[in-house]
């Protein structure tokens, strides 16, 4: 791809490299372990946040760790990863309106475990 005729855009570039990289370490473990439990031990613990990467947000990460695993992966792309919607289709496979819809669900839960631990959804 580097020395190809082709120029894609940083958007396409980033997104083609990241689901490049899971997909190297799907096909390693492929045998033994299914795709979204991958995702969820290696590549959506608080340590490997980007953004809110400070002290005071651990009730924050054990809440997005609590939620269904499809909502963890958009909200940790989205909001940890900084990366866009239509970066977040790319590598996971699926339409930007299915990733838009379970940003929505996934939001709407968080808010309700944050509330449930005496949070206000604007605290963090």
């Amino acid at each position: 791809m580097l020395e190809s005729d082709i120029v894609l855009p940083f958007e396409k570039l980033r997104a083609w490299l990241y689901r490049s990289a899971i997909r190297a370490y799907i096909d390693k473990y492929r045998r033994d372990k299914r795709y979204y439990e991958i995702l969820q031990k290696e590549f959506f613990r608080p340590e490997n946040f980007l953004i809110y990467d400070q002290e005071g947000h651990d009730e924050l990460y054990q809440a997005v760790e609590g939620l269904p695993s499809k909502y963890q992966q958009v909200i940790d792309l989205y909001y940890f990863q900084d990366m866009s919607i239509k970066e977040i289709a790319h590598i996971l496979g699926a339409g930007q309106s299915w990733v838009k819809i379970n940003l929505y669900r996934g939001r709407k839960q968080l808010r309700k475990a944050l509330e449930e631990r005496g949070y206000e959804y604007e605290d963090f």
